[in-house]
């Protein structure tokens, strides 16, 4: 009998071990609990105040757009944004969402105008000129609270500041309306290479460097001569009676004449002296961009990959002068009503998109 009480005592000391073992464990697996649980909540609210931050900047870079859609292309040039039109926009978008199930408040030292690089990816902030609008909504002390935790408190970790932000820009125009298009005429991408703003073209002759562009019929088969004639003289009267199809970068094919259309150079005269602004003798037109790797005069259904702004400053010589030209001018820095996401050819739709 003096043998059990040592094996006795032996039992307790494995028993209370075990309770020590088992409460490390379930400290263990809370703490995984909490790593598990608060972090999958930290990011649904991440997620949900990245939405805020998409939707607010999209809203604002809109209402930018609607700015410059009434603006000659002179007043774009010389726009300086009021913040005070762009910032409550973001902010009324914001209060209507939630993160984290509270309302989200976004300062105004969290919308950022400014402009977006499309090439470097660079955005800068500035209030003159602007296509872009960077928002940051938050869940932290100084904005909205930060997230409260659950398991994590076990670790003392009580609260959690979570941030979320994105950039909308007006980008490449990459969709034209009916009627959004007012000269049959394309300049080729070949032409657009670094530095091409505010360059001269040549829209007749072409098939040249200086003239890298083709005459279409929209998409009116088959192209030629007789037919562009009729579109330019239904486009000519004050309120034109043809009215251009819509056209969409990367899926719309336009029809090119090819070839010498000088036969139609009198009927592109009258188009330019009846868009022509009186004062300066130019005409601001927007033309599209067609899908080609060279200068040559285009023939066929061609893709339109974008558009771009022109400027007409001239149209010399009769339709029997063998010297007749069409001189322009691309610009850049223009923004027209229709969708962005398009090529990098100038002209910048005034329905953004997100770019980061």
């Amino acid at each position: 009998m003096k043998n059990i009480h040592p094996l006795r005592f032996r039992l307790t000391d494995q028993r209370g071990a075990a309770v020590v073992m088992v409460a490390v464990a379930m400290m263990t697996l809370l703490g995984f609990a909490a790593i598990a649980v608060d972090t999958g909540y930290l990011m649904v609210a991440k997620n949900e105040l990245q939405n805020v931050a998409d939707a607010s900047a999209l809203a604002a870079a809109r209402q930018l757009g609607a700015i410059y859609e009434p603006m000659t292309y002179t007043e774009q040039q010389t726009y300086t944004c009021d913040p005070g039109t762009i910032i409550p926009v973001a902010q009324n978008v914001a209060q209507k969402n939630k993160a984290a199930g509270k309302p989200i408040t976004i300062k105004d030292s969290d919308v950022v105008i400014g402009r977006w690089n499309a090439n470097t990816h660079l955005f800068t902030p500035t209030l003159d000129q602007p296509d872009a609008v960077k928002v940051t909504a938050r869940r932290d002390t100084g904005s909205n609270g930060p997230v409260t935790t659950f398991f994590a408190k076990i670790l003392g970790i009580d609260t959690a500041d979570v941030a979320a932000d994105a950039i909308a820009a007006l980008t490449g125009q990459s969709t034209s309306g009916p009627g959004g298009l007012d000269i049959p005429v394309g300049i080729s991408a070949k032409w657009f290479e670094p530095g091409f703003c505010n360059q001269p073209i040549k829209f007749y002759p072409t098939g040249s460097m200086e003239g890298c562009a083709g005459w279409h019929t929209f998409t009116s088969w088959p192209a030629n001569a007789s037919k562009l004639r009729n579109i330019m003289e239904d486009m000519t009267p004050a309120v034109p009676t043809f009215e251009s199809p819509e056209a969409v970068a990367g899926q719309t094919p336009f029809v090119f004449t090819g070839g010498n259309v000088a036969s139609a150079f009198d009927e592109m005269a009258a188009l330019y002296e009846a868009k022509k602004d009186p004062a300066t003798g130019e005409w601001e037109t927007v033309v599209v961009v067609y899908d080609s790797s060279d200068c040559s005069n285009p023939t066929g259904n061609i893709t339109v990959l974008g558009f771009a702004t022109a400027v007409i400053t001239g149209v010399n010589g009769p339709s029997d002068d063998p010297a007749h030209t069409i001189f322009a001018e691309v610009k850049c820095d223009n923004v027209e009503f229709g969708r962005g996401s398009g090529g990098n050819y100038g002209t910048k739709g005034s329905i953004p998109g997100l770019v980061e």
